[in-house]
C-alpha cells in the first residue's frame, strides 16, 4: 500500500532501508499507473545504477504504464520497452507478453496482438488464460464477435485452457453487444458448472445483456437483487442498464424505484440514461390497453426528459439518439 501511494522515491527507499528490487519494482508500477512514466524509468535507471538488478516484474511495471497510455503511442512504448529489457537479457515471461499484447490492444492493433501470441508459442512460453482473455477481450472491443467466440472455443477445445471468471465475463459481454440473452445465461451456467463465481462486473454483463429483450428485461433485476444479497458493488454501468431493461418493458414505476435507489447511493443520471427513460415513455404507448390520457401523460413525460436532459448534459448528449427515441414517441 505504501508503495502504491507513491508518496516515496527510490533515495527515499535507501534512507529507510527498504531499498529492494521488489520494492523497486512496485515504485516503479505505482509511478508508471499514474502516468508517470519519466519518473518510472528514472527508477529503473537508478536502481540498476545501485545495483539492484531490474528483472522480468520490473518490465511488467514499465509495460503497465505503457498500457495506461492507451493510443497508437502505448503499442510504440511497449515495444520499445521490450526491446530494452531484450538488451539486458532478461527472459520474457507470460506476464511481460500479456502486458506488451494488451499494450496493443488498447491501442486497437489486435492483429499484432495475435503476432505476439505466435512469437510467445515459438518461443515455447505457453500463453494462459489472461494472455488469451486480452486477445479475445479486444475482438469484442472491435466487435468482431464471431473471431471472438472462434477464438474462445480454440482455448477450450484445442488448448485444453478452461475459462476463468474473467474470460466468461467477456463472453457474456459479446451475448450483451449481440443481444442474445439466452446464450449470455447459458454462459453463466457453464461458469458456475465450472465452480466459479460472477463478479460484480460478470453481474453488470448479465443485467446488460438481459436489458436488451422485452422478454429476459425482468431478469436483469433478479441479478441486481443477487448482487445487492452478495453485498457487491453498484456501478452506473449497472444502473444505465437496468434503466434499459425498465425501457424495454414500458415500466416508469420500476423506473422511478431505480432513480430512488440511484439517488440515495449517490449516482447521477448520464447522457445515455436519459434516452432510456425517453424511449420507456415510447414502449408504454405501445402497451395494450393504454388510454388516450395515459397517451398524453406520456408524451409531456418525455418532453420533461428531454428538457432535463438539456439542461443537465446539453453538450454531452447525443441528440441523434435522443431524437430518435423522442420520435418513438409519437
Amino acid at each position: 500500500r505504501e508503495m502504491q501511494s507513491c508518496t516515496v522515491d527510490f533515495e527515499t527507499l535507501v534512507l529507510e532501508g527498504k531499498a529492494s528490487v521488489e520494492n523497486c519494482n512496485e515504485l516503479i508500477r505505482a509511478q508508471a499507473l499514474q502516468g508517470r512514466m519519466s519518473d518510472a524509468m528514472k527508477t529503473h535507471d537508478t536502481m540498476k545504477l545501485h545495483g539492484f538488478e531490474p528483472d522480468a516484474e520490473t518490465f511488467v511495471s514499465l509495460l503497465l504504464g505503457a498500457v495506461q497510455q492507451g493510443g497508437p503511442e502505448s503499442a510504440e512504448l511497449a515495444r520499445k520497452l521490450f526491446l530494452k529489457m531484450r538488451e539486458q537479457l532478461i527472459s520474457a515471461t507470460p506476464k511481460v507478453y500479456a502486458s506488451l499484447i494488451q499494450a496493443h490492444v488498447r491501442a486497437r492493433d489486435t492483429p499484432s496482438g495475435f503476432s505476439l501470441l505466435r512469437k510467445m508459442e515459438d518461443e515455447r512460453i505457453q500463453p494462459d488464460v489472461v494472455v488469451h482473455t486480452i486477445l479475445i477481450n479486444g475482438l469484442v472491443a472491435e466487435g468482431r464477435l464471431e473471431q471472438a467466440w472462434e477464438q474462445f472455443h480454440s482455448v477450450r477445445t484445442w488448448k485444453l485452457i478452461q475459462p476463468d471468471e474473467v474470460l466468461f465475463t467477456v463472453m457474456i459481454k459479446a451475448c450483451a453487444q449481440a443481444g442474445e440473452a439466452e446464450r449470455a445465461l447459458n454462459l453463466l451456467d457453464d461458469l458456475r458448472i465450472s465452480g466459479l463465481y460472477p463478479t460484480d462486473i460478470t453481474y453488470g454483463e448479465l443485467i446488460h445483456a438481459m436489458s436488451t429483450t422485452r422478454d429476459h428485461a425482468l431478469k436483469a433485476f433478479d441479478f441486481y437483487r443477487q448482487m445487492q444479497a452478495e453485498d457487491l458493488p453498484v456501478s452506473g454501468f449497472i444502473f444505465e442498464n437496468l434503466l434499459r431493461a425498465c425501457a424495454e418493458l414500458g415500466d416508469a414505476k420500476k423506473a422511478r424505484s431505480m432513480i430512488q435507489e440511484m439517488h440515495e447511493l449517490g449516482v447521477g443520471l448520464g447522457p445515455v440514461m436519459y434516452c432510456h427513460l425517453v424511449k420507456l415513455f415510447a414502449t408504454a404507448m405501445r402497451r395494450p390497453h393504454t388510454s388516450a390520457n395515459e397517451k398524453v401523460q406520456h408524451l409531456r413525460n418525455a418532453w420533461n426528459v428531454v428538457a432535463e436532459a438539456r439542461r443537465v448534459w446539453a453538450n454531452e448528449l447525443d441528440w441523434t439518439s435522443m431524437l430518435n427515441e423522442v420520435l418513438g414517441v409519437y
